[in-house]
């Protein structure tokens, strides 16, 4: 019974680590998407609006996808970015800011 038990969950830990629900374009949607969620009450905040802003590049891995993307803030002329990890549920997490 444990034997059968442990062949399930390996398979499951297999298929969580392929993503087969995650797509490149769906990952960078849920990526904008959340970016802009957490920016919505703020009124001086951050933004995709501007020339090179945007998603830079996302590459799949074990377990998800890992978007860079870029923003600008403000009235700050200087980019900012981070790198955000999306699961293989289409949660979005910030795992690196620069």
């Amino acid at each position: 019974m444990k034997k059968y038990l442990l062949i399930v969950v390996l398979i499951i830990l297999a298929l969580l680590a392929w993503s087969p629900l995650q797509t490149k374009e769906s990952t960078e949607n849920t990526v904008t998407s959340a970016f802009k969620s957490e920016q919505a009450g703020i009124i001086d905040g951050c933004d995709f609006n501007c020339d090179g802003c945007g998603v830079e590049s996302s590459h799949k891995i074990p377990f998800g996808y890992l978007v860079n993307v870029k923003y600008k803030c403000g009235m700050k002329n200087y980019f900012r970015g981070e790198k955000r990890f999306v699961t293989s549920f289409g949660i979005s997490l910030t795992v690196n800011k620069y």
